[in-house]
């Protein structure tokens, strides 16, 4: 099906709350997200939405992730994982 998605920084002068946004992404049409990091009220904002989510890695992160499989476990466990059984976050 086709669909709009969007990109979702949260380094802003002026961040609405993240349910707002969330609301304004479904009354849109928007049903995918890239978020550029892991920022957890956006995630559970996106709990349960209908919206799929892609998760960025933050650049600082990349090489220590990338080098380090257990880096790379904890990672997504705290920033993956739990949100995808806790809050019902659809992250692909």
């Amino acid at each position: 099906t086709l669909g709009f998605a969007c990109n979702w920084g949260t380094i802003t002068t002026h961040p609405l709350p993240p349910q707002i946004i969330v609301k304004l992404m479904k009354d849109n049409g928007i049903n995918k997200v890239k978020l550029f990091e892991a920022e957890p009220m956006a995630l559970k904002a996106l709990g349960n939405s209908g919206i799929q989510v892609m998760v960025g890695i933050p650049n600082d992160l990349l090489d220590s992730i990338a080098s380090n499989v257990n880096a790379a476990i904890a990672w997504v466990d705290q920033n993956v994982s739990t949100f995808i059984s806790k809050n019902g976050v659809d992250i692909r």
